[in-house]
Formats: C-alpha cells, structure tokens, sequence
C-alpha cells in the first residue's frame, strides 16, 4: 500500500473542524462561551469580553427572571378543569424544575471552573490528539461514528421539541386563552433550558469519547511492544533494543496517566451537573411514560394522535442519547481492564533487564491508580446507571398510573 493511500484522511478528518466550529457557536448562543472546542483560534479580548457578559446576562434571564413570570402564572400551568389532565401538568412542571435546578448548578459550576475547563480538558485533549497522531487508526472509527451519531440525534431532538412546540402553539391559537399562551411560552422556557444543559452534557461526552478513543490507541500500541518484546533475542544489539522498549514503554505510561488525568478533571468540574441531569433523566423517562399513558388511554390505538407521535419520538431520542452516554463510560471501564490484560502478557525481559522490568513493573502500578472515577463519590456512571434510572422510573410511572385510575373512577 502506497503512502498516500495509507495516509488518506477520512471525511471526519475534513470536516472536524466544522463539526467543532458549530458545538462552539451552538454555546455561545445559549451564553457558555466557556465551552470552547476550537482553542486554537483565540478570540480577541473585547469579543470574549462581550460574550462573557451575554452569558451572565442570558443564565441571569433563565434564573432569576423568567422564574418569576412563571411564578406568578403558576395557577395558570397547572389549573386544568381534568385532574387526570392536572397530574400530568404537574409531572411535566416537575420536569422541568429538575432543569432549572441543573442550570443553576452548570452555571455556577462553568463560572467557577471557566479557565479550568480549557486548560485542563480542551487543552489537554488537544495535546493527547497530538500526541497520538501516529497511533493505530481502527479506534478512531468508532469515535467518528459515534460523534457523528450523536450530532445527528441532538439536532433531531431539536427539531422534534420544536415541532412540539409549533403543535401546541396551533391548538392554542384556535383556543385564543391566557392558558395555552402562557403554556407555550412555559414549553419554549423548558426546551431553552434542555439546550443549556445539553451543551455541557455533549462536552462532556466528547471528552469521554476522546479518552475511549486514547484508551484503545494506547492498548494497541501496548500490544505492539509486548510483541516486540517477546521477539528479542541474545545479540549484540540487546541492551540497546532492550532501552529502545523502556523509553517507549515510559512514554506509554506518561500517556496512560494523562489520559486518566483528563478523564479525572472533567468529572470532577462536571459531577454535580451530570448528578442534575441523572435527576433529570429519572423525572424525563417518568414524564416520557406517563405523558404516553395519558394520551393514548384518552384516544384509541387507530387514531393515534400527533402529539402522541412527536412524544414518542422524543422519548425514544432520548432514551437512546442516556444510553450512549452511559455506554462511553462502561467501555472506558472494560478498555481499562483490556489495558491491564495487556500489560500481564508482559514477560520477564530475556537478560533481566532492570530498566525494562522497573518501567513494567511502574506501568502496572500505575493502572492499579486507573480507576473509573464516581460521581460525587456516590455513584459510577456506566450501564448500572440506566438500569436504576429504568427501574425507578418504572416504580413511580405505575404509582402515577394508580393516582390516574383513582381520578379516573373519582370523575
């Protein structure tokens, strides 16, 4: 195989800076300019300085002014003259408060770690992405599909929020009331919200799919010198090769603990909102489910209505979204135990050399540190997760369908 053709840059490759060009625009305008996926190109001062104050201004607006306006119509969310139609009203402003509460967490969180986040997780991707340049190329694969999966379903979800939207302003100007006003300007507030804190969890999930990616790199390149290793025979050129192994194996192992550093830092800046939106994702998939049974117990399975179309949608977007996040972390965890596999298939070098047994001895030391980190020291965010999130929501969905069945005989 020629050069070229080994050396032919996929269309990720190409277009990678695109796709980090828009993430960062799609910040900006929901006012976190914090989250910077293109570092390199630095902004001028006056600019940042104004997108600074547009992110204050605009995470002010969603705290602390429009809670107020739908303070003060609070009897005009929930008052509905169905108390079957009142619980689902309530279930959905419920919702909606998780949101609001993770955005007071990110904002407070993005305000605090602002310069951390580029120099301690864009930055140092960067360096990783540098450094593993001449890596095998099979794992970038997958972090480009996956990228590129998880560009297309957030956009969808988009759409479908605001297709939603659109349907319930329709019915609302045909009732012409102060209650479907008021409504959808409620469900305009919680899909600004979703975008909040969607921009913090798709970063988040781009460092982790980064560090799945290095992981993989790295466990391949560790494969490749245990193969070297084992090929080495008595010779004049031993002891040289022999250093050759340690040096590369020493590189390998200042890489394996930038990686699991990287991976540390954003946990550490991001845990409390990724707890937030753990508790928003246990009140979406009981939201998601009860809106689902509220809708179809009212009409019949033939006539199946738009919005309950648009609601399945969504909470199948959804569902899978949580799932692949989760499924980040879980092969990280299994990664990291590929990587240790790896490291016991290192035999004892054939001279017993003590600066190659000494680098094996600190790399497998090292991982021993690799730990997955947890989410404020409560939980690990792996497939664990989504089964508990499943099974609570459950719980409470069929305590919701009981509350409805007795509203139900009541009227």
């Amino acid at each position: 195989m020629s050069e070229p053709d080994r050396e032919e840059s996929s269309f990720w490759d190409r277009h990678e800076f695109k796709f980090y060009q828009y993430g960062h625009v799609y910040a900006v305008i929901y006012g976190q300019v914090v989250i910077d996926y293109i570092p390199q190109r630095r902004l001028k001062r006056s600019v940042k300085v104004l997108l600074i104050l547009w992110g204050h201004l605009f995470s002010l607006l969603l705290i602390v002014v429009l809670p107020g306006y739908f303070g003060y119509h609070f009897r005009t969310l929930t008052d509905a003259g169905d108390r079957r139609l009142q619980l689902l009203l309530y279930v959905s402003f419920a919702n909606t408060a998780i949101k609001y509460a993770t955005v007071i967490v990110t904002y407070v969180a993005n305000t605090v770690h602002f310069e951390a986040i580029n120099q301690r997780c864009t930055l140092q991707r960067m360096q990783l992405e540098r450094e593993f340049k001449d890596a095998p190329r099979e794992p970038k694969d997958p972090f480009e599909f996956f990228m590129y999966f998880k560009f297309c379903l957030i956009n969808l979800m988009m759409m479908i929020q605001i297709i939603g939207i659109f349907a319930q302003y329709g019915e609302g100007s045909e009732k012409e009331g102060m209650v479907s006003r008021v409504r959808v300007h409620f469900a305009i507030y919680a899909f600004v919200l979703w975008n909040y804190t969607e921009n913090m969890a798709d970063y988040c999930y781009w460092i982790n799919a980064s560090v799945l990616k290095y992981y993989r790199q790295l466990n391949l390149q560790l494969g490749s010198l245990q193969e070297e290793m084992v090929r080495l025979r008595p010779g004049g050129m031993l002891l040289h090769r022999c250093c050759e192994l340690s040096d590369r194996l020493e590189e390998l192992r200042r890489r394996c603990t930038e990686i699991n550093g990287l991976q540390k830092e954003s946990f550490r800046m991001h845990q409390f909102q990724l707890i937030g939106l753990m508790l928003s994702t246990l009140i979406n998939n009981l939201t998601n489910f009860y809106t689902l049974f509220h809708m179809l117990a009212k009409e019949s399975l033939d006539e199946v209505s738009f919005p309950v179309i648009v609601g399945s949608a969504y909470a199948t977007g959804f569902y899978i979204d949580t799932y692949i996040v989760t499924l980040v972390n879980e092969h990280i965890k299994l990664e990291l135990e590929g990587v240790a596999l790896t490291m016991r298939r290192f035999a004892e070098p054939p001279t017993g050399d003590e600066r190659l047994t000494r680098e094996i001895e600190h790399f497998s030391l090292e991982l021993l540190n690799c730990q997955p980190p947890m989410l404020c020291g409560l939980l690990h965010l792996d497939r664990r997760l989504v089964y508990l999130i499943a099974v609570t929501a459950f719980s409470y969905f069929i305590t919701l369908v009981q509350f409805d069945l007795y509203l139900r005989k009541r009227s």
